[in-house]
């Protein structure tokens, strides 16, 4: 690995770190993507293609695929950038990505010759096969609920690659609606009227093919990334919440992470682990090389011939979004059950700064409007803002957010979902509360994450002197936000 990736570095040194632009969790959405390159100080857009600037890394981290109609598009884009600079762009795989491994075996030949399983620690209202088969021939009018099973001439007759297809989205993958997505984004960069079911199953299969643009992403990817002081995962170290649940499936799952730890008042840690190790490895630099050794072997493993039954892949093929199952860097959870952040549990935490880790970075788990930032020995910055306006058709509305990350210190660039610009810097580790850090911002995540807590702060022109700040209020899916002067959110907040 390069030096600067490499832990233990004099202190004197850490703040002159390397630059790297960080974005995650597009899914699909390319206007939210291209927000959040051309916001960005590293890097832009020309041509439709991602560059960089002199000197600059790229993060990407994670879940490109599954909501809008921009997928195969930020993939090409993703995959393009990786080969252009293989050294400077690193991609993290998330969850959304390697599901797509599953289609592989999924709409071969021979899986359509039986009627598939509902995925194992699938919530119970799933969807089974033959119900969603049932429903599109009601809705055909060609059965009714109350006759009971589907023929098996009307079976045959709906078991179709494209329905099958469009029940692996909606109901395994949290893609619901996707196969139209797909559909419109085909019509468009073919420039074409129609595009048939058929051309659809083909572009998500050749996706996954060996050399489609998917497995080249994935081939190229990473479960971890560390750069200087910063370790970056999709989906985090811990889960909080659920635990009844995730010791179920760890303990009755033929594919469980291989291995975890209940500790620290109840976090379930995935931290140390590779799948299908027992021995937990305490060098988080030792363990992220191992896991990505892991992830390597795993994708290689999935390009067995179409139908074949799954290998080392069959970890990958669990990692659907779905609640209760045991953590992994893919599926974590850093939230409670209120969904309101957790510093991270101290064994974590002791572990990270003993490797020279004083950030984590993670997306995956939706957040609000913009980037939570949760100090602690261990700063933690949870980047996924896929639900920043439920109102929005796209969920999003003009939210987007880029990170910019140099050693410590950590800036956050972009806007809400009305427009407001925000922008803010923090540092972690012994930096975090050295206010006399240029731009230091010691407000944001101050308060507290059971109440009223600093969120982000805004960049309003023509603006007082006095720096205005966002406050969030979080209790389940519900968010509250409202704005004030730093005295009156010191006061507030006793600050």
């Amino acid at each position: 690995a390069p030096s600067w990736m490499l832990c233990g570095f004099p202190r004197s040194a850490r703040r002159m770190g390397k630059s790297v632009v960080y974005v995650t969790d597009p899914e699909g959405n390319l206007a939210y993507f291209a927000r959040c390159i051309t916001q960005s100080n590293g890097a832009y857009l020309e041509d439709g293609e991602l560059l960089l600037r002199k000197g600059w890394l790229f993060v990407f981290g994670g879940d490109l695929c599954d909501k809008a109609d921009g997928s195969l598009r930020i993939a090409q884009m993703i995959i393009a950038a990786k080969r252009r600079y293989p050294d400077r762009v690193f991609i993290i795989a998330g969850n959304r990505d390697l599901n797509k491994l599953r289609l592989r075996t999924e709409l071969s030949d021979g899986a359509m010759a039986s009627e598939p399983a509902v995925p194992y620690g699938a919530p119970k209202s799933t969807l089974a096969y033959a119900a969603f088969l049932a429903k599109l021939a009601a809705e055909a009018k060609l059965h009714a609920p109350d006759d009971g099973p589907l023929p098996a001439a009307l079976y045959a007759r709906f078991n179709t690659k494209p329905n099958r297809l469009r029940w692996i989205l909606d109901h395994t993958m949290g893609a619901a609606g996707d196969f139209e997505r797909r559909r419109d984004e085909l019509r468009l960069t073919r420039r074409v009227e129609r595009v048939g079911d058929d051309d659809v199953v083909a572009s998500f299969v050749e996706s996954v093919a060996d050399t489609g643009v998917l497995t080249e992403v994935l081939k190229a990817a990473h479960l971890a990334v560390g750069i200087d002081e910063t370790l970056y995962v999709h989906g985090g170290l811990v889960s909080v919440a659920y635990a009844k649940n995730a010791v179920k499936f760890v303990t009755d799952s033929p594919h469980s992470y291989g291995g975890a730890a209940v500790e620290d008042g109840g976090f379930e840690v995935a931290l140390g682990f590779v799948p299908g190790h027992a021995e937990r490895i305490g060098d988080v630099r030792v363990w992220t090389e191992k896991l990505n050794k892991w992830l390597a072997a795993a994708v290689a493993g999935s390009l067995a011939p179409p139908g074949a039954a799954l290998d080392v892949n069959a970890v990958i093929a669990q990692q659907y979004a779905t609640y209760g199952t045991w953590p992994s860097v893919i599926i974590g959870r850093h939230l409670n059950d209120r969904s309101q952040p957790v510093p991270l549990p101290p064994s974590v935490s002791r572990a990270l700064l003993a490797s020279g880790f004083t950030r984590l970075v993670i997306g995956h788990t939706p957040h609000g409007n913009c980037p939570t930032v949760v100090p602690g020995a261990v700063q933690l910055i949870m980047a996924d803002t896929s639900y920043s306006d439920m109102k929005a058709p796209d969920n999003r509305g003009n939210a987007a957010a880029t990170i910019e990350i140099q050693g410590t210190r950590a800036s956050v660039v972009g806007q809400l979902e009305d427009g407001t610009p925000i922008a803010y810097t923090v540092f972690s580790g012994d930096d975090a509360s050295r206010a006399e850090l240029e731009q230091n911002d010691v407000l944001i995540g101050g308060g507290d994450f059971g109440g009223w807590f600093v969120k982000a702060k805004l960049a309003l022109a023509g603006a007082s002197t006095e720096p205005s700040y966002l406050l969030c209020r979080v209790d389940g899916f519900k968010y509250e936000y409202k704005r004030m002067g730093e005295s009156e959110a010191r006061r507030e907040l006793k600050l």
